[in-house]
C-alpha cells in the first residue's frame, strides 16, 4: 500500500514537469544548485562572504563528513533502483547513479538549510523554500521517488544533528 502511494505520488509529481518544458527547465536549473559538485564551491566563498562564514563552513564540513559515507553506504546496501517508465515516470535527465535510495540532493539541500537556520535565521525562509522546491525538482525530474527525497532529508537533519554534537564535543 505504501509502495503504491509512493509510485503514484511521484507519477504526479513528475507529470507537472513532464507536461511543461518552461518548468522542466526551471527543475533542471535548480537540482544543479545542490548538487554535490557545488559543495566545494559554497565552502569556499561562504567563509569570506558571511560574518560567521567560517563557523559555517566548519560545522558543514563536519556534517559532510558524516553525511556522504552514510549516503554511499546507503546507496549500495539498499540498491534501489530508480524510477522508471514501468513506474509510470519518465525520467527528464539522466541519472548521476545507479541507485535512488536516499536522495543525497534533498539531504544536502536539508543539511545547508539547517545550518543557514542555525547561524542566520532571518534568511531561513529563503533557503526553506529553495530546499523544497529541490526536493520537488528530484521527483519531478523523474530521478526519485517520494520516499527517496524524504529519507534523503531525514539523513540531513541526522547530518546535522551529528555534526552540532561533534563540534560541541571536539572543536
Amino acid at each position: 500500500m505504501i509502495r503504491k502511494l509512493d509510485i503514484y505520488t511521484s507519477r504526479l509529481i513528475n507529470r507537472l514537469a513532464v507536461g511543461s518544458k518552461p518548468l522542466a527547465g526551471f527543475f533542471k536549473l535548480i537540482t544543479h544548485t545542490s548538487s554535490g559538485k557545488i559543495y566545494p564551491l559554497y565552502a569556499l566563498l561562504i567563509p569570506f562572504a558571511l560574518d560567521q562564514g567560517s563557523l559555517i563552513t566548519k560545522l558543514g564540513l563536519i556534517a559532510f563528513s558524516f553525511q556522504v559515507p552514510v549516503y554511499f553506504l546507503s546507496k549500495n546496501i539498499i540498491k534501489r533502483t530508480r524510477p522508471s517508465i514501468s513506474h509510470g515516470i519518465e525520467p527528464i535527465i539522466d541519472p548521476p547513479d545507479r541507485y535512488s535510495f536516499p536522495s543525497g540532493h534533498c539531504a544536502s539541500s536539508m543539511l545547508f538549510t539547517l545550518i543557514v537556520n542555525q547561524y542566520i535565521p532571518s534568511v531561513t525562509i529563503y533557503f526553506a523554500v529553495w530546499m523544497g522546491v529541490v526536493f520537488i525538482s528530484r521527483i519531478s525530474l523523474g530521478l526519485h521517488f517520494l520516499s527517496d527525497a524524504l529519507c534523503g532529508a531525514l539523513l540531513g537533519l541526522l547530518s546535522f544533528y551529528v555534526a552540532n554534537q561533534l563540534l560541541v564535543t571536539f572543536f
